[in-house]
């Protein structure tokens, strides 16, 4: 994959190369490549076939990840986040001491320490990684299903965008079950407090954790709005919220 750097912007395919725009600028790539047939029947591509049945299985266990905390991964991503998170999730996978090559799976890699350390403090937005957007420790308490920020003052606290006047501080906790293939997440997002210097613990708290079974997954999210005429609305860009895998247990 190249970037496109030349005045005229290409769309389509031109002379077996595929011009192509994302919101990264744009870029141009070849097209074509070895038939189907021969990829899945070839003794020469039994590598490949193993690979594309892995790859098959960590991409679907993103996609089980992304849906699990979907209420929050819509208002804090950034473009790669997705291709970022299955590049994680591979080297779980890798973790999968027990299956033949080829039949490794995600589920089996993330029920380790090592595999769960492998996702533990995913950013779903690079570019407002938890740590720069608040700048104050936080305590969760897994088993109560809370998250405390003593002496918590929003203005001197959070990196705040331009424009915003309120931020809402979020936690989800997902029960996350791989090998069905299936999630239950419970979110608690309050209403937006106003960024000022007053000082407050700040406590969120879970109504109830998952009751599925599965491994429990902690996810903290921030989310900046505006105020105007007594009215609030999310930033135009999400580019400075943030949502953070901050605990597994």
């Amino acid at each position: 994959m190249a970037k496109e750097t030349s005045i005229l912007k290409l769309k389509g395919v031109l002379d077996g190369m595929s011009f192509y725009k994302n919101s990264e600028g744009h870029y141009v790539r070849a097209k074509g490549g070895i038939e189907r047939e021969r990829i899945m029947n070839d003794a020469n591509f039994a590598r490949t076939r193993e690979n594309m049945n892995e790859f098959g299985n960590i991409n679907g266990a993103g996609k089980l990840i992304r849906n699990s905390v979907s209420e929050y991964l819509k208002r804090a991503k950034d473009i790669r986040a997705s291709s970022r998170l299955v590049s994680a999730i591979s080297k779980v996978k890798n973790l999968d001491s027990v299956s033949p090559r080829g039949h490794r799976k995600f589920a089996i890699g993330f029920a380790t320490p090592e595999g769960q350390a492998q996702l533990l403090g995913f950013d779903f937005n690079k570019y407002a990684p938890l740590s720069q957007i608040l700048n104050k420790d936080f305590v969760l308490d897994p088993t109560a299903g809370s998250l405390t920020i003593a002496d918590f003052k929003p203005k001197e606290n959070l990196s705040v965008p331009e424009y915003a006047t309120h931020v809402s501080i979020g936690l989800a906790c997902a029960s996350l079950d791989a090998e069905n293939d299936h999630s239950q997440t419970v979110y608690a997002t309050p209403n937006p407090m106003v960024i000022n210097e007053e000082v407050q613990t700040l406590t969120v708290t879970l109504d109830s954790l998952p009751t599925d079974p599965g491994i429990k997954m902690f996810y903290v999210f921030i989310a900046f709005y505006q105020m105007i005429n007594a009215e609030l609305y999310p930033l135009r860009s999400d580019k400075m919220n943030a949502l953070k895998l901050v605990h597994i247990v």
